[in-house]
């Protein structure tokens, strides 16, 4: 697994972790809110409840004010008036209150003791207020009735505010467990998102740290014993193990690079034997009489070295070439081409543009491929027009000639030619074949109905 999916696992499960983190932040949240609307509405019923007992009280201070004057009927009706409006108040509380209730035994303590209420409030409005219209001072069996009522109420009630309170404590209780388990999970959850983390880019940077001394361990290696490659094992499918063998790219490169300047001195320093001996010869003729063929003969001789020095220079630069690339028409790189090889006789050369397609590369380097190939057909040609014909993204060349007697990758060699040719240095087929590499363009051959064809196809 390389460095980047392994960053991306771990950056996934800490991202995770912190997702699960951040989860359980709301969760807490949504819990506590939930807790604190129970607590919320647990002492408001309370409040209510309470507010019962209140009303208990106030009927049997009702009662003992209209039993102390029940001769003074006045007194009496306010009194009677109060307990009206309390009913009143009692009655629009009721519904409120048990809706409110939670449990089937709390609504059932809770209609019980409206029930009472109700008892007492008929106690009250008929048979207290109707033995005091009627002056009846016996109120002991009212009394006795209306104080067992009011004690099971009231004792109701207790029940009902201790139940409350015990549920408001419960409820307290959970809330503050609740938070101690978030407290230590999240405290939990912290300290194992940080070893993760310490024990995640510990074991990346380390791995890091050995592929690294490793790779500088065969650098080192390929300075001190000369070698070709960087040979150290540091694993495939990671970064690194990408650099090595990018630098064993660039290495074997060079040194292919190297090796076809060897070859290339040697073929130079063979190449350049036959000129420089026969300029020797005839300027030793010189010497003994003047004679301009001569001279003419070793100013070819000498033209012949500059252009072989021209081809070597150019072929040593595509080694190095950076393409300038833009769009143009095959017309354009037939009429540059044409222009750089100056020809006199114009009836020479038939271009014939069948498809003035787009190509797109660099102009100089493909103007110089275009020319070599030109220029040959115009030095082996046995019988005159050539053809430059373009056509479905190809330029061909033609010339009446004889068909060559080896493969075309025999002639792309440096300082190939035929056996019996003396003209050219066999470069130019070479230059042309590195120039359409680098663009990714191909050359062919093939000899049809006597002509020679080199295509230049650019696809």
């Amino acid at each position: 697994m390389t460095i980047r999916k392994r960053l991306f696992v771990s950056f996934t499960l800490i991202l995770l972790i912190v997702s699960f983190i951040i989860g359980v932040f709301f969760y807490t949240i949504y819990n506590l809110n939930s807790i604190s609307y129970q607590q919320s509405h647990r002492y408001d019923q309370l409040i209510r409840v309470e507010k019962l007992t209140q009303f208990n009280n106030s009927y049997s201070w009702i009662v003992l004010d209209v039993i102390t004057d029940f001769d003074k009927i006045e007194i009496v009706n306010k009194r009677m008036k109060k307990a009206n409006e309390l009913f009143l108040n009692l009655s629009t509380l009721k519904i409120e209150i048990i809706s409110n209730s939670e449990s089937k035994e709390e609504k059932k303590n809770l209609i019980l003791i409206f029930t009472d209420f109700d008892i007492m409030q008929k106690l009250i409005k008929e048979e207290l207020y109707g033995l005091v219209i009627n002056q009846n001072t016996d109120f002991g069996d009212f009394n006795s009735k209306f104080e067992q009522i009011n004690i099971d109420t009231q004792k109701i009630l207790e029940q009902e505010v201790k139940y409350l309170q015990d549920k408001l404590s419960q409820t307290q209780n959970i809330r503050d467990e609740f938070l101690d388990t978030i407290k230590l999970e999240l405290v939990i959850l912290l300290i194992v998102l940080f070893l993760l983390s310490f024990i995640i880019s510990s074991k990346i940077i380390s791995e890091i740290k050995d592929k690294l001394y490793r790779l500088n361990q065969g650098v080192l290696q390929l300075f001190k014993n000369g070698e070709k490659t960087i040979k150290v094992d540091i694993g495939e499918n990671n970064e690194l193990s990408e650099i090595t063998q990018n630098l064993n790219s660039y290495l074997q490169k060079q040194t292919d690079i190297i090796h076809s300047r060897e070859e290339l001195l040697r073929n130079i320093s063979h190449e350049l034997k036959t000129p420089i001996a026969k300029g020797k010869f005839m300027i030793a003729k010189i010497e003994n009489k003047e004679d301009n063929q001569t001279l003419k003969d070793i100013n070819t001789i000498f033209y012949d070295i500059e252009m072989l020095t021209s081809k070597l220079l150019q072929r040593e630069k595509l080694n190095f070439a950076v393409l300038k690339t833009s769009k143009f028409k095959a017309s354009s790189l037939i009429l540059e081409s044409l222009s750089k090889l100056s020809i006199e006789d114009e009836s020479k050369v038939t271009v014939s543009i069948v498809d003035d397609f787009t190509i797109e590369g660099d102009f100089y380097y493909l103007t110089i491929a275009l020319k070599n190939l030109i220029d040959n057909a115009m030095k082996y040609a046995k019988e005159f027009p050539i053809i430059i014909e373009s056509y479905d993204d190809v330029i061909d060349v033609k010339n009446i000639s004889n068909q060559l007697s080896n493969d075309l990758i025999y002639y792309l060699q440096p300082f190939t030619r035929e056996p019996n040719q003396q003209q050219g240095h066999g470069l130019g087929l070479n230059i042309v074949n590195k120039i359409l590499g680098l663009h990714g363009f191909d050359l062919q051959y093939k000899h049809k109905d006597s002509h020679n064809i080199f295509s230049t196809v650019f696809k």
